[in-house]
């Protein structure tokens, strides 16, 4: 039938419910409004019937059935959350764990490396007071040992960590607090070449210090090992724990008089001549040097007082 009034009729039609449908939106807003206070209503008189505290509060059927309806779950969930707070936990404990781990070992660490060179410091402060001692006797360039020359080359030095810059030259007599080193046989600006007393090439001119015999020290191309001692006198006769010092050289190069060289331990007479050679082992163990000191200068000493003949008084004629 509407199609039969065509499309003029379909517009009134159209324009004639507009208006119902626009009259109909205060009466849902009412609506909703009414059901927003019966719902705020009906709340108020809950809290207040559950205020009072009683045994017959009509809210306790209501509370007791969320909590059986709740509580199982908050009880799930609590348990399920626990594994997860359990692995948070040890997370952070295995975390102070490695922290606390890696600081032992870091302390660990440090008192290994005291104790691997308190040994070293200790002896080097001994070698250190060593020289000290003997300082006032010599004016002396101190120097440390950074080298050993090669079993190849045959002969016996070490290289020491001063040169021409500190004063130091050829010829130069070097020791530390025991007694002789050796002497210097090659220079550059900042180190220097000793030769060890004990290599083949080495003779120093040594003294007994309870004769005052002079002789000659000579190396047997042993590091370490021990040396020959010849006197000059044939018919000395060096004994066993004889000490022999260094007696000079002229100009104190390349040894200046009365640094220790060594002890006598054994005498041997010579065959098919005259004399005796004794074994002496040395002070120094050259081997096992650190710090030495280079004699740069003449020994420090009082000066020589003058020695005057005497006269008579009253002498005549």
């Amino acid at each position: 039938m509407l199609k039969d009034l065509g499309t003029p009729a379909r517009s009134a039609i159209r324009s004639a419910g507009t208006p119902l449908r626009s009259a109909g939106l205060p009466r849902e807003i009412r609506r909703r409004r009414t059901v927003l206070v019966l719902v705020i209503l009906a709340c108020f008189t809950l809290i207040v019937l559950d205020a009072r505290r009683s045994t017959g509060s009509p809210v306790d059927p209501l509370r007791q059935a969320a909590a059986g309806v709740f509580g199982p779950l908050e009880s799930t969930a609590s348990s399920a959350r626990q594994p997860v707070d359990n692995l948070r936990d040890r997370f952070a404990e295995m975390d102070r764990l490695k922290a606390e781990n890696e600081k032992l070992k870091s302390e660990n660490d440090k008192l290994h490396q005291d104790l691997n060179t308190s040994d070293y410091a200790r002896n080097r402060a001994a070698e250190l007071d060593g020289l000290l001692k003997i300082a006032p006797s010599y004016t002396m360039t101190p120097a440390r040992v950074i080298g050993i020359g090669s079993a190849q080359s045959f002969n016996h030095t070490v290289t020491i960590d001063t040169g021409t810059a500190d004063g130091v030259h050829v010829d130069m007599t070097v020791l530390n607090g025991n007694g002789l080193v050796g002497r210097v046989v090659r220079t550059t600006q900042a180190t220097a070449t000793v030769l060890l007393i004990g290599d083949r090439n080495s003779t120093v001119g040594g003294r007994l210090n309870a004769t005052m015999a002079l002789g000659f020290v000579s190396g047997r191309g042993e590091v370490g090992g021990t040396l020959d001692y010849k006197l000059v006198d044939l018919k000395a006769q060096p004994k066993v724990g004889d000490r022999i010092v260094t007696w000079g050289s002229s100009g104190n190069a390349p040894y200046v008089p009365g640094v220790p060289i060594g002890v006598v331990t054994s005498v041997t007479a010579n065959q098919g001549a005259l004399g005796t050679t004794a074994t002496v082992k040395p002070f120094v163990d050259p081997t096992r040097i650190d710090t030495v000191g280079v004699v740069t200068g003449p020994p420090a000493r009082t000066p020589r007082s003058q020695i005057k003949p005497t006269t008579t008084a009253g002498k005549g004629n």
